[in-house]
């Protein structure tokens, strides 16, 4: 059986052709068993630079099989080191972009919900050429973390002459049917004075709580967890 350390040292060393040639050479049973491997046990060891040269490899060898790999980032979001700037991070973003354009969404996807800051998630938006409200929005009203909700607020706030887009977005949040949801709902039909919907919510915001609500991430959250704004 192929252990990690010998997956980790292939591609810590560069060594891309033996990479290759050790996934050509394994059944199909082997090779599941290495994607979770990769996955689970050798992306999470990596360095920023490290993982997303390893990412590109991986993706340009069998995109399908190791797309999920993206999960593997969540220790480098954590720990802060996370840097989708980089060069090589560009690099994985363009050639997406050229080879497999339908993979940036679900790469973003699976992206967002592990990553630990706004601006980590602004930064993948970013990264994969996610510019236009609509299309920021139409990603990130499908999450339900915190801080997807505080960049899709600001998304919307960007867009607040859209009134479709945001009422649209606002149905389609409510629909999760879940406290956090509800709550978010209610705050934007508050701040956007979206009287289209209809619905009552548990969490009522006065108009002079909304400036509050703008002015950080903690303040958001506070409301978003259903708590009375700290004036």
């Amino acid at each position: 059986m192929i252990k990690s350390d010998i997956i980790l040292a292939f591609i810590r060393s560069g060594d891309w052709e033996e990479l290759t040639r050790l996934f050509q050479s394994a059944s199909n049973a082997d090779f599941r068993r290495m994607e979770t491997l990769v996955r689970e046990r050798v992306m999470p060891q990596l360095s920023n630079a490290e993982f997303w040269e390893a990412y590109l490899h991986l993706l340009m060898y069998r995109r399908q099989a190791f797309l999920p790999c993206i999960l593997g980032a969540a220790g480098l979001a954590k720990a802060g080191t996370l840097d989708v700037g980089c060069k090589e991070a560009k690099e994985v973003a363009a050639w997406v972009q050229e080879h497999s354009p339908e993979s940036a969404v679900k790469i973003v996807r699976m992206a967002i919900p592990l990553l630990a800051t706004a601006s980590q998630i602004e930064g993948f938006l970013s990264l994969f050429e996610y510019h236009d409200e609509r299309e920021c929005a139409t990603v990130l009203m499908k999450e339900s973390t915190p801080y997807a909700y505080y960049v899709l607020f600001n998304v919307l706030r960007r867009a607040a002459d859209n009134r479709q887009l945001l009422v649209a977005v606002c149905q389609a949040v409510m629909k999760k049917n879940d406290d956090m949801s509800f709550n978010m709902a209610s705050l934007l039909r508050s701040y956007f004075d979206l009287n289209e919907i209809k619905s009552t919510f548990s969490l009522q915001i006065e108009p002079y709580e909304l400036s509050y609500i703008e002015q950080s991430y903690d303040n958001f959250l506070h409301v978003l967890k259903g708590k009375r704004p700290k004036l």
